[in-house]
Formats: structure tokens, C-alpha cells, sequence
């Protein structure tokens, strides 16, 4: 990290480098952090957060400012998040950039977060996201049913969204000609074939609103960015239960928290029972290099369907360890510590990475 005293004026090739410096380096986010003397500059790479420079306070706002005239938000409020988009193509490379900028005041001025895209640093399709080859199978299989819903559950930033993504190509892929409708907050990458609705937090297109409308859209796939409350999670098992496809994220650390999270909500056993194709959880771990030490990242996956066994073990016990018990039954299912000790004797990860990432129970 070094220290810059540019003037003001030296913002706009200032800011063109640190973009360029960001997507070759593979960066996801850029930040910059106001502090007490300036402000940090930090990518996130491979889900982690490193600081790259630091820039005097007015140079570092100047930044931050031009940030907010190129994303036309309104640069004389001070005291309000702002979130919007835009196009920026870089001198150095000629490289054009659509990103995503979120403004938020703090105590020493704005902080800023730019989300570079998605396709420069995620994978695109199913066969590109390195699933076990059990958790692959069990999203192809459901990329061919008729009906369903299909929980992806994990922390922020492990790879839920790009899982979704790479699974709606594939049923486009295996089912030509379907209605595909996606409400997401916000919209990481555009899909061919796919209706993406992008709800707006300060405006009216609220995610209530919306999601009560989708299914007069005739779909026949449906994808929501995150079961939030009882009121989402009963839509998204009544539209599974009238025989639609529906993918949604939940929060939850492996898939028996999932089911319990539902019932948690207010959900009736018979209801999840009845509803469920499967679960799958994830975390992403950093792939070793010889060179840069860790380069790149590799899913780590529990995979579960919702089969007669693990069905009654929800209309039963209501309980996780019923459920997971029945789940590891499945031929089809590896639990974490499967997986991981897997990547690890395969040399793609190591038990460094293992304990960094991982909660204890869950290695």
C-alpha cells in the first residue's frame, strides 16, 4: 500500500487505473472507505478484501464524485444512500465496463463500492462452476423437471447467485421455448431468454409488490433473489405446490437449517414436504496456486433432494438431525467434510483454507 497526495484534478486518469488495476487483478468490488486521514482504495478478490492504496480526503471525495456524475446521481446529496448504474470504457485497453455504483454517507464522507461485472470474474455456465459431480447432477436433474422448488442456501458472497444463473442457461438449454422470470435485488448479469426484474429499494418497485404480480406473467420458471419473511416464503411454496419451477436463495448454512428455517417462518411441514425438489448449500473455497499462493475459487457443496425418506423426516421431526439423517442416506449426497477433504488430497485447496473459511462444525 502507498500513500497519494494527487490533486483533484488528477481524478480521471487516477480513476481509469484503479479500474484497469482492478480487472486485471480479477477484482470483484472495489472500495473506497472514507477514514479519519483519507480514503482506502480496496478490491476484493477471491472474497477477500485488500487495501491498495490510500488517497488524501479531498482527492479520495473528488473520486467518489466522479464516480457520482458518471452513474447520474445527484452529487449535492450527502446524507442519503444512492445506488445506479453505468457504462464506462477504459483508455488503457479500450475495455468497456457496465458497473454498479452504491454511495453511503458515513462519518467521514461518502464510501463508495463499485461492483465490477460479474462475467469477468464468475463462472457462466452449469459444467463452469466446478460442482461436485453429485451436486452437478442434481441441478441437471432438476433443470428437466416440471415442478419444484430448488433452495440454494449459504453466507453472502459463496456463490448462490452465479449457481442460479448458471442453472436458469440450462433450463433454457433443456426447455426451449419457457416462460423464465427473475426478481432479483439487484440484477448481477443479464440472461438471454430471461425476464429480469430488478426491484428498487427507494422507489415503488418494491420485492413484495412484484413478487405478488409474477405469476400473472404467465411463468413457468421463477427465480427470487432471497425467501425473506413468512410472506415471500409462502408465495414461493404455493407457486412450487401449482406446479411451477421455482429457484430462491435462503440463508442457511447446510440443508436441514433450510427446512428449518421455512418451518421457522410458518411454514407447514406438508407444505415443504410437498413442495421441495431439493436443497443445495454452499461456500466457496480458495483454489491454491504455486505462483500468487491462491488464485481463484472452488465451490464446496451439500447437495440433498427431498426424497420419500427425507419427506417423512420433515412431516415427522421436525428437527435437523432427523433430517440430515435421512439426507445421508442418499447415494446422491457428500457432506462438507466429504467434499473438502476431497480438494484438499486432490491439491485444488488445503486445511489452511479449510479453517480460514470454514465454522468449526462445519470441517
Amino acid at each position: 500500500m502507498r500513500q497519494r497526495s494527487s490533486s483533484p484534478l488528477d481524478v480521471r486518469p487516477m480513476l481509469d487505473k484503479v479500474l484497469h488495476d482492478a480487472v486485471s487483478r480479477r477484482a470483484s468490488d472495489v472500495h473506497f472507505e472514507p477514514t479519519a486521514t483519507g480514503v482506502d482504495v480496496r478490491y476484493r478478490v477471491d472474497g477477500l478484501l485488500d487495501t491498495i492504496d490510500h488517497l488524501g480526503a479531498d482527492t479520495g471525495q473528488s473520486c467518489v464524485n466522479r464516480l457520482m456524475v458518471l452513474a447520474q446521481l445527484l452529487t449535492y446529496r450527502r446524507d442519503v444512500p444512492q445506488e445506479s448504474r453505468f457504462s464506462l470504457t477504459l483508455p488503457e485497453c479500450g475495455t468497456r465496463l457496465d458497473l454498479r455504483l452504491s454511495v453511503m454517507p458515513t462519518t467521514h464522507g461518502l464510501r463508495a463500492l463499485v461492483r465490477l461485472p460479474a462475467e469477468f470474474v464468475q463462472p457462466q455456465s452449469l459444467d463452469e462452476l466446478g460442482l461436485p459431480p453429485k451436486a452437478h447432477d442434481l441441478l441437471d436433474r432438476y433443470a428437466r423437471v416440471d415442478s419444484g422448488m430448488l433452495l440454494i442456501c449459504g453466507p453472502a458472497g459463496s456463490g448462490k447467485t452465479t449457481t442460479i444463473y448458471a442453472l436458469l442457461q440450462r433450463i433454457l438449454e433443456t426447455s426451449p421455448g419457457h416462460s423464465v422470470i427473475s426478481l432479483e435485488d439487484p440484477v448481477e448479469r443479464d440472461i438471454p431468454g430471461v425476464t429480469q426484474i430488478e426491484v428498487t429499494p427507494f422507489g415503488e418497485l418494491t420485492y413484495d409488490r412484484v413478487l405478488r404480480s409474477m405469476l400473472r406473467q404467465d411463468p413457468q420458471v421463477l427465480a427470487l433473489g432471497e425467501i425473506r419473511d413468512r410472506a415471500t416464503a409462502s408465495i414461493a411454496v404455493q407457486t412450487a405446490l401449482s406446479g411451477h419451477r421455482l429457484i430462491a436463495t435462503l440463508h442457511a448454512a447446510r440443508p436441514e437449517t433450510a427446512v428449518v428455517r421455512l418451518l421457522e417462518m410458518g411454514i407447514e411441514p406438508y407444505q415443504i414436504a410437498s413442495s421441495t425438489f431439493g436443497i443445495v448449500a454452499m461456500r466457496l473455497l480458495r483454489r491454491t496456486d504455486p505462483v500468487h499462493g491462491y488464485r481463484g475459487r472452488v465451490p464446496l457443496v451439500e447437495a440433498g433432494l427431498i426424497d420419500a425418506a427425507t419427506r417423512q423426516a420433515i412431516l415427522h421431526h421436525t428437527d435437523d438431525t432427523s433430517i440430515r439423517a435421512a439426507m445421508a442416506q442418499q447415494a446422491s449426497f457428500e457432506s462438507f467434510a466429504e467434499v473438502a477433504a476431497r480438494l484438499v488430497e486432490r491439491g485444488v485447496t488445503d486445511q489452511a483454507e479449510l479453517a480460514r473459511s470454514l465454522p468449526e462444525p462445519l470441517i
